[in-house]
């Protein structure tokens, strides 16, 4: 019998909270791994280099997945959480009208992501925009449907995160994985 897959991704449109769950898992001493994405984004702004998803779908995503690639790839076979994963950029890819290179797909189905995956819903109440976030709210809206489409046909099973707080997600989370969480 194979081993069971045990990095959890952790996805959703922007400004669903996925970063504050994230960052309350790695509060509870778990190996999380933050979202190779926004970093990127973050280096090219600050480096002056016109690579951004708004403006370079194609050339950015490419970024993303070699980082994303080599990041998956040294990680040990342990429990793990990601803010995000390869099967996001193939949603953004056709959030943005361009098809996913089929090396993204084949990544993501032979990576050790587990078939579980937890998305956190689109919540308006919380959706904000900074720096690295400029979608609108119906953008957002496009990008939550473009997600769950690319997990949906690649064989993941979405799980939605209910709309508590982050202390309540991260349990809700751990739960569903088959760990328990102190009340």
């Amino acid at each position: 019998m194979a081993p069971e897959n045990k990095h959890y991704v952790i996805t959703g449109a922007p400004s669903t909270g996925k970063s504050s769950v994230i960052n309350e898992l790695r509060k509870m001493n778990f190996v999380c791994h933050d979202e190779i994405a926004r970093e990127i984004i973050k280096e090219n702004q600050e480096n002056n280099h016109n690579v951004f998803p708004w403006i370079n779908m194609r050339e950015f995503s490419d970024m993303v997945y070699y980082r994303m690639k080599n990041s998956v790839e040294l990680q040990s076979d342990d429990l793990c959480f990601l803010d995000r994963s390869v099967v996001d950029l193939i949603g953004y890819m056709e959030f943005a009208n361009e098809k996913a290179p089929i090396n993204y797909s084949e990544f993501a189905q032979s990576s050790r992501y587990a078939k579980k995956v937890f998305i956190m819903p689109l919540w308006t109440s919380i959706y904000t925009n900074d720096k690295e976030r400029k979608e609108s709210i119906e953008e957002a809206k496009t990008i939550d449907y473009n997600l769950r489409k690319s997990y949906k046909t690649l064989g993941f099973e979405l799980i939605d995160v209910p709309m508590l707080t982050i202390k309540e997600r991260a349990k809700f989370i751990l739960t569903e994985i088959g760990l328990q969480t102190e009340t």
